[in-house]
């Protein structure tokens, strides 16, 4: 029912129970609702005949004024709900404009998808008054805020209606409880919080985080004389007891002397003091800051802290002060509920607290939310609703990147320059181990002699079933007018919680819950009891599911289990987690490259011992829970982003890079543990391979890359089922390798590591091998197929995305063809011409942003000559490493004389080169000896020994340099231990360790 549809002199309330269909399974048997009454007086409240407004309405200002009916409403219900004792404490005029300015901003938003749609199908049917788009949109605007259009508006869709009146009714319902609680307590806070008489209250600024209960949230009270109070209508109970914890952890001998806030706990709702950011007064009080945080850091995991991200922290000069501590004790959920042991590990350690950084990565973006890292103004990842044109007849929804704006979570210097997190990770980590340390060594007198555990008992802690930002984007979403005539249309909209594309999904009740608040525009409030195993809605229903045991239960157990080796594993974690906000770019080898020699080649049994210390390492860092084994990884999301979780099954940041060099370790050892990781590794690959034959259409969007797609985890499976003689794995590795065959007929991206050129490189390694059969020859030659038809110079020159491996993919499938005997023979002169081709593109030029490895003009530039892109271009995955490693491993390119001349000039000049910054097979010291190493390049032997003895230098004295941030020891193929291993093993026994950059078998 549009504007102007419905005669002026009819009111909303004469349309014949206009509202039952904004009612779950409709009105009958029932009377008006309040938010229906409230919506039919406010239509009544509108003008009688429709009056344009004058001037601009920039956003959704000229929505705000069509709803004034509205939000008068709620001011003079908040008017009348005030007592006389509370109005002589409050200018209540100013009082009732802050309510109406920010409600009028809430309701313009759940209205503004409908009013767009009516302003269109107004305009399409030619209905606005107006000489330009601005003056037709004011005519809307006078329309449709004119009683008559007022009840058209609401009767054609009553669940709109519905949300409306009780937004306004529960935002002048709360505000009204919140002045008569301050009107109970002034006497107590004036003796206490305020410090003296602050005057009158003069300013409330409510929707200070999410509404829970009937719209009620924290408010920001000012009083005539500046002072400000917080206002929290929830229990404070567990607030005052953390307080009481963190005196006594205070009193241990780590000197963290954090500060809490003072508060007045009132039972079911309470005051805390305000706190401002401020700047350290010298630069030494940032390192004490982070120490401080590092030991906030291990309280809040004993205590299961979570949610503690930007906004619930203030960097007050030293101190980071906590002001929201409602999340302790919490429970675990559907994180806990995989089998994945590194998965369960993850959520069980530091990074769950959410101090840490954690990325939420979109398309585009990525932001972090932490309360170490987060707080800068950035572009949030996430496209949301907003409006174009807006204030005129062309005014539309749009999806655009929204903003974030700082936070007060980051400390600062004097002159307001913010600290850059990631210079004071071992400030973190102190702090966090010394703290660490005081809490094992006191767990005696906190399990047994305090108090102070068993007082959260039965205080009242916040479950996070799902992160807020779901139940947000319900809130927004589930307001498109489609959803708004009837209520059963939105309910089927709310209901898709039951699925898991809000992520994973949760029990019957819980999601019964979920929707009955989110109808009462909450966003959904679950609680639990840190000494009981339950979980309760609101208004406190305990629902059916039950914890594993109780909090506090939980947090005696994590003290038990309090030791060296736990708390390694955890300041592990903490560097993981700072290394992806390191703002270093990705692919460049960071710190000092190093200045070491060798004079003869190390021998071979030196390198396997250095080998089998890697290995061990990665046996310690792996997680085991049953028949599976798992490491907890850093992933890089897009050649962009780090990222901290439990890893993947691809070759290069995943559990397969793992998996297939210890079983290299343990083919060269005789180690059984080697073997037995290796397998165990392996175990989710039955079910990856269900999941991918249960949806063949998302085989393109995986992809058959080398590294990071289907044929990379093929190939490694392939060579552990060799490596271990374990027929099931060579099993799995076969049924991979046909899913990479179709994933490269169809994925949109050419490179090795990540598309066309990998899969044939994968392909081709099989059929090698002489697995696969026809099938796997007729799909290398697709593969072959779509990459000479590909543009050459896409991606760069490098070896992982560019020219450089593409060509030697072809020349690879090129020389495969000619000796096959099939047709393909015939076209092979065709596949060496395109990568011949590509190798000459990726070797002559020059790539932008300054001098590269090559000269202008197709001559090959002095290899030796300096290059702008400086450790960078000596890379194996996009430097010359890589391009230089296709050249000499490719068939036929030798016998071209400006190509070998540039691969030979290049490695010589990367042999004399200093020790690269790092270790790792991507862009460090173990891909530049793969390269010297190489057979084609025998005269290189010299500078191979000494970068080979450079490499076992480094893992002999520091334990190997990882290529991810700040050189943090992860587990991973291409930046991490598993290459750095492989590339011992592959110095020490070239015969019988292939490489896994070349993708090469054995034989």
């Amino acid at each position: 029912m549009g504007a102007g549809q419905v005669r002026t002199e009819v009111a909303l309330s004469a349309v014949e129970r206009w509202w039952e269909p904004g009612l779950v399974g409709g009105g009958a048997g029932r009377g008006l609702p309040d938010w229906a009454a409230f919506a039919e007086a406010a239509a009544a409240r509108a003008p009688e005949q429709p009056l344009a407004p004058e001037g601009d309405f920039p956003g959704l200002s000229g929505f705000e004024w069509v709803l004034r009916p509205f939000t008068r409403g709620a001011g003079e219900r908040l008017e009348r709900g005030v007592s006389a004792r509370a109005r002589r404490l409050v200018d209540l005029a100013a009082v009732r404009d802050d309510l109406e300015r920010h409600l009028s901003g809430r309701l313009a938003r759940a209205a503004a998808r409908t009013l767009v749609l009516e302003l269109y199908e107004a305009r399409s049917a030619g209905r606005l008054d107006g000489d330009d788009t601005r003056a037709r949109f004011r005519d809307f605007l006078g329309r449709t805020a004119s009683r008559g259009g007022l009840a058209a508006l609401l009767a054609g869709r009553p669940v709109l209606a519905r949300i409306l009146g009780r937004a306004a009714l529960d935002a002048a319902d709360a505000l009204a409880e919140a002045l008569e609680r301050l009107a109970d307590d002034r006497a107590r806070l004036t003796a206490g919080l305020l410090g003296g008489d602050p005057g009158l209250l003069v300013s409330v600024a409510p929707g200070a985080g999410d509404g829970h209960r009937g719209g009620r949230s924290v408010m920001l009270l000012r009083f005539a004389d500046g002072t400000r109070l917080v206002y929290k209508p929830r229990p404070l109970a567990v607030h005052r007891h953390f307080n009481d914890l963190v005196g006594w952890f205070n009193g241990l001998p780590h000197s963290a002397d954090l500060r809490t806030l003072r508060l007045l706990d009132r039972g079911g709702y309470g005051w805390v003091e305000f706190v401002a950011a401020g700047p350290c007064a010298a630069t030494a009080e940032i390192e004490v800051f982070y120490r401080r945080q590092g030991a906030l850091l291990a309280l809040l995991h004993l205590i299961d802290g979570t949610d503690l991200h930007h906004e619930n922290l203030i960097a007050v000069g030293a101190h980071p002060v906590l002001i929201d501590v409602e999340t302790l004790f919490h429970p675990p959920l559907a994180a806990t509920a995989t089998e994945d042991p590194a998965a369960r590990a993850l959520h069980d350690s530091v990074y769950r607290v959410g101090l840490l950084p954690q990325l939420m990565v979109g398309d585009d973006s990525a932001l972090d939310v932490s309360a170490v890292g987060g707080g800068r103004e950035a572009v949030s990842p996430v496209a949301r609703a907003t409006w174009a044109d807006a204030g005129t007849d062309r005014m539309r929804l749009v999806r655009r990147a929204g903003t974030f704006g700082e936070s007060a979570n980051r400390p600062r210097l004097a002159d307001g320059t913010p600290v850059e997190p990631a210079a004071h990770v071992d400030a973190l980590c102190a702090g966090f181990r010394t703290a660490y340390a005081a809490i094992a060594a006191a767990r005696g007198e906190l399990l047994n002699g305090t108090p102070l555990l068993r007082a959260f008992a039965d205080d009242e802690v916040r479950v996070l079933a799902r992160p807020t930002w779901v139940y947000s984007t319900m809130l927004d979403e589930s307001t498109h007018p489609d959803l708004l005539k009837d209520a059963a249309e939105r309910q089927r909209a709310l209901e898709t919680l039951r699925t898991d594309d809000s992520g994973a999904a949760l029990t019957p009740d819980l999601v019964d819950e979920e929707i009955a608040q989110l109808w009462a525009g909450d966003v959904p409030l679950f609680t639990a009891r840190p000494g009981r195993d339950r979980l309760w809605g609101v208004p406190e229903r305990p629902l059916a599911g039950r914890a594993d045991r109780s909090g506090i239960a939980r947090v005696a157990a994590r003290l038990a289990a309090m030791d060296t080796v736990d708390r390694q594993d955890q300041e592990w974690i903490v560097r993981a987690a700072m290394a992806t906000a390191s703002c270093a770019p990705v692919h460049r080898p960071v710190g000092e490259r190093r200045a070491r020699t060798a004079e003869r080649a190390p021998e071979p049994e030196r390198l396997l011992s250095a080998a089998r210390s890697v290995g061990d390492r990665l046996v310690s860092l792996a997680y085991r829970r049953g028949a599976r084994t798992n490491w907890i990884g850093l992933e890089l999301l897009d050649e962009r982003y780090w990222r901290i979780g439990a890893m993947p099954a691809d070759l290069a940041g995943g559990y397969t890079g793992p998996a297939l060099f210890l079983a290299q370790l343990a083919a060269l050892t005789g180690a059984d543990h080697y073997a037995e990781v290796a397998r165990t590794a392996l175990a989710p690959v039955p079910g990856l391979l269900d999941a991918l034959r249960a949806r063949p259409t998302d085989l393109g969007a995986v992809g058959s890359g080398a590294f990071s797609g289907l044929g990379g985890i093929a190939y490694a499976l392939a060579e552990t089922a060799r490596l271990l003689d374990d027929p099931e794995v060579g099993s799995w590795a076969a049924a991979m390798l046909r899913l990479a065959g179709t994933a490269a007929r169809s994925e949109p991206e050419h490179g090795v590591a990540a598309g066309v050129a990998g899969g044939l490189a994968a392909l081709l390694a099989a059929h090698r091998a002489g697995a696969g059969g026809p099938e796997t020859w007729r799909d290398a030659q697709a593969a072959a197929d779509r990459l000479a038809a590909a543009d050459p110079t896409a991606g760069g020159r490098g070896f992982t995305t560019g020219a450089a491996g593409r060509g030697w993919a072809l020349l690879r499938f090129a020389e495969a063809a000619a000796g096959s005997g099939s047709g393909a023979a015939e076209g092979a002169e065709r596949y060496r011409f395109a990568g011949l081709a590509a190798l000459r593109a990726a070797v002559d030029g020059e790539p932008a942003g300054g001098r590269g490895p090559v000269g202008h003009g197709g001559a090959p530039a002095d290899p030796s000559g300096p290059s702008a892109s400086g450790a960078r271009a000596s890379a194996w995955c996009r430097g010359r490493a890589g391009i230089a490693l296709a050249v000499l491993d490719a068939p036929h390119t030798l016998a071209d004389q400006a190509l070998a001349t540039w691969a030979r000039g290049t490695v010589e000049a990367l042999g004399r080169d200093l020790p690269a910054a790092d270790d790792s097979l991507c862009h460090g010291e173990a891909g530049v000896c793969e390269l010297l190493g190489h057979g084609a390049a025998p005269e290189a032997r010299a500078h191979w020994i000494r970068r080979v003895g450079a490499l076992l230098a480094s893992v002999e004295e520091t334990g190997s340099r990882s290529g991810a941030p700040d050189g943090v020891a992860h587990p991973g193929l291409l930046t991490g231990l598993a290459g750095i291993g492989h590339g011992l093993l592959r110095a020490g026994f070239p015969e019988r360790v292939p490489s896994l950059l070349l993708l090469h078998t054995s034989g």
